[in-house]
């Protein structure tokens, strides 16, 4: 979905190693990307604390939002590398 110069998509956090995922693409890449849980407490998703924060459960729907140049590019390779429930 696209909005306002935003990319949003919603994926699961299954694992740690699920965050460490999400954290090593992140980071390497350009613009801001932030995800949010569904009480829509906002991270920065380019830290492992902030990931973490989230309280990943089995099956937890996370939102991403990139903004930047790059940011189709960062909506594109996360969805590429993680579970999609809301497709």
């Amino acid at each position: 979905m696209s909005f306002n110069g935003q990319y949003e998509y919603k994926i699961e956090i299954d694992t740690v190693d699920d965050a460490k995922k999400i954290v090593s693409i992140a980071t390497k890449l350009k613009g801001k990307i932030v995800l949010k849980s569904d009480s829509k407490f906002s991270v920065n998703a380019k830290s492992l604390l902030g990931v973490m924060s989230l309280g990943i459960q089995s099956g937890a729907e996370i939102e991403i939002e990139a903004n930047g140049d790059d940011e189709k590019e960062a909506i594109e390779t996360l969805k590429s590398h993680l579970k999609n429930p809301a497709v």
